[in-house]
């Protein structure tokens, strides 16, 4: 009986690893400099200049069902959902039919991919009106107390009128530069105001939650 109840765990223990979802939790997460993310299928080519006759830097091919025990997912992927086969890498700049990925989110190497079609790139604000108006937005650690004040419009100079708490859920609605429409759910009261998604120097306080 005890062989088959550490049996069991072992088996529920992988079978949690194999759907470890990836997706950033602080906003040191998320490198500087970035205009959104490029969405693969289950492959990834780089090359290091907009032309698929230069080099070849980075090449891969993953199995959505073992790409998160991969050698190179921590530093590759900016969001991984394997149990959707769903998963971004950030992207810094766009040439035609290229553009230029952060193939490794620690050194900051980049590569330009060749986009088979336009919509596998989505600058911030595109993403965010997909993905965060399906699943919300969720507030990511070391973001500035300020976050937490609701404004009556998009901007810092405008009346802040609801301070958040423990914010459960962030609704969101639009994006209007910086900031956002929201409806959050704070403890047990709804409130509705704009908040400061980007800081001035690019710096994302908040992303979609995707699940």
């Amino acid at each position: 009986m005890k062989k088959l109840f550490i049996a069991l765990m072992l088996f529920f223990s992988l079978v949690s690893t194999a759907y470890a979802d990836l997706i950033p939790a602080r906003v040191s997460d998320i490198p500087l400099g970035t205009l959104g993310v490029y969405q693969p299928a289950n492959s990834l080519k780089l090359y290091s200049k907009p032309d698929i006759k230069s080099n070849t830097l980075f090449n891969k091919t993953w199995n959505y069902m073992s790409v998160e025990t991969s050698d190179y997912a921590d530093t590759l992927f900016a969001v991984l959902i394997p149990k959707k086969e769903l998963s971004f890498i950030y992207a810094t700049d766009i040439d035609e039919d290229f553009v230029q990925v952060m193939f490794n989110k620690q050194k900051k190497l980049t590569g330009w991919a060749y986009k088979e079609d336009n919509f596998q790139f989505m600058p911030w604000i595109t993403f965010y009106n997909m993905y965060g108006r399906k699943y919300g937005l969720k507030l990511l650690k070391g973001a500035p107390d300020t976050v937490l004040e609701l404004h009556s419009n998009s901007n810092k100079e405008s009346q802040a009128i609801a301070k958040l708490n423990r914010p459960k859920e962030i609704r969101f609605t639009a994006i209007q530069g910086n900031w956002a429409l929201v409806t959050v759910l704070d403890i047990e009261t709804a409130k509705t105001g704009y908040i400061q998604w980007r800081g001035e120097n690019g710096e994302l306080y908040l992303f979609p939650n995707i699940k």
